[in-house]
């Protein structure tokens, strides 16, 4: 367990940037994602608004398999992820040259799959006529071709098999659904497999997309999403008193964990250090944190405790802060109670009011927004945050020029997952 474990490289899709060249740029711009949703015919829904990548990415992938780009046409969290994967191909590919491919694996948060049917419901409605068993019908008849590609459903790790397949990762291939903590408990299990001795190198990372019919109108029937007609914005206020709800949006992030040893063989230079994470399960409820937040507490603390570090030593706690009534004030709470005296000094942020909650790909964009800025020095600030819940916690509310040695990254899902990750700034 001597072995630490390196973050060398990391991708970003965002409806904020379109790959991590222009995000530091775009953070100090204060840039919002925030727009009219265009994705589908939100007419007679109450919300209108959602973070959208809005750029065409078809350009990424016109040279992939005709099956990849249909699969990218029917799924959209898999478009972002290939996409994401070829804004970054040239630089990953040199990082595994010398990698023997059980030596290296994959592990991804996914979200839901959401399948267009009214693609389909010309078909759907002939085949109803003389089946007792349409929908399986439907996919028979459009998987025309063999493989494990379908334009209606596909295998739920077929995102992990397709970044093992192009970068030769062949120790392990990982799928996890854990909602809001998906993609960060990604990151934290890359982190246990390199420490273990599993692998030299992983690639960790999520893909998520909410900004469809099924999704925005379950999240809006949870309480969860603002009502919004585009004309009141900001629609996101993490951490306000006046806060109520998040914004819906999609994204896609991959990270490079090494071991030191891979590192120091392949003279690579790392970004940060991944040091440790803490996760909890609280059980409390599918669709709601645990007022306590005793689990959150356990998730920060183990995070902290396993870093061997104080929680004075923490500069920086990029929060899940995601502008709901419950989650905003349990989450302040908790550092609260860990932080104790030191939870005044300690500078605290949201990112989701710039680029709204991705779900299972949440963790990675903001982790890869961590990266970003440890590499510039950078706070990003929660620039329409007026009546903080809590002014005995250091919220920033104006972008920060600062260095950063250790930070912490909260995500908290449906279903009482809690996962925190240390960092260590060694640039």
């Amino acid at each position: 367990m001597k072995n630490k474990a390196y973050i060398i490289d990391y991708e970003l899709i965002s409806p904020i940037t379109l790959g991590k060249d222009s995000l530091h740029e775009n953070l100090r711009k204060n840039q919002t994602g925030e727009n009219l949703v265009t994705r589908f015919d939100t007419r007679g829904m109450p919300f209108k608004v959602g973070a959208e990548v809005q750029e065409d990415l078809k350009h990424l992938y016109k040279n992939e398999d005709e099956r990849i780009r249909a699969a990218c046409y029917y799924d959209r969290k898999f478009e972002l992820l290939v996409a994401c994967y070829h804004l970054a191909e040239k630089r990953f590919k040199p990082l595994i040259e010398e990698l023997r491919p059980s030596r290296g694996g994959v592990v991804l948060g996914v979200g839901s799959d959401v399948t267009k049917m009214e693609e389909f419901e010309a078909d759907f409605i002939e085949i109803s006529k003389t089946s007792n068993a349409p929908y399986k019908e439907l996919i028979a008849t459009q998987n025309t071709q063999k493989g494990r590609l379908n334009k209606i459903w596909n295998p739920y790790d077929i995102h992990a098999i397709y970044l093992a397949g192009k970068l030769h990762l062949a120790a392990f291939q990982n799928s996890i659904l854990t909602a809001c903590t998906s993609s960060t408990q990604a990151i934290a299990f890359g982190f246990d497999a390199i420490k273990n001795d599993a692998a030299d190198l992983v690639v960790c990372g999520g893909t998520d997309s909410i900004i469809n019919n099924i999704a925005l109108a379950s999240f809006g029937k949870l309480g969860v999403i603002t009502e919004s007609d585009g004309t009141n914005t900001p629609t996101c206020i993490p951490f306000d008193t006046n806060r109520k709800g998040t914004l819906a949006a999609e994204a896609a992030g991959l990270v490079v964990l090494v071991s030191e040893d891979y590192a120091k063989k392949q003279n690579l230079t790392p970004i940060a250090e991944l040091v440790s994470y803490g996760n909890t399960l609280d059980g409390y409820k599918i669709t709601a944190p645990d007022p306590s937040g005793k689990a959150m507490q356990r998730a920060i603390r183990t995070a902290i405790v396993k870093g061997d570090i104080s929680p004075k030593e923490i500069d920086y706690i990029q929060a899940h802060g995601t502008g709901t009534r419950h989650n905003d004030q349990i989450e302040a709470d908790a550092i609260k109670a860990v932080f104790a005296e030191a939870a005044k000094d300690v500078l605290i942020s949201s990112t989701k009011d710039r680029h709204g909650h991705a779900i299972a790909a949440a963790g990675v964009q903001e982790f890869n927004i961590l990266l970003n800025c440890l590499e510039h020095d950078f706070i990003p600030g929660m620039v329409n945050l007026r009546h903080p819940l809590d002014e005995d916690l250091n919220f920033v509310r104006q972008n920060k020029t600062q260095s950063i040695q250790y930070a912490l990254t909260n995500n908290f899902a449906f279903g009482g997952v809690n996962t925190s990750i240390l960092v260590k700034n060694i640039q």
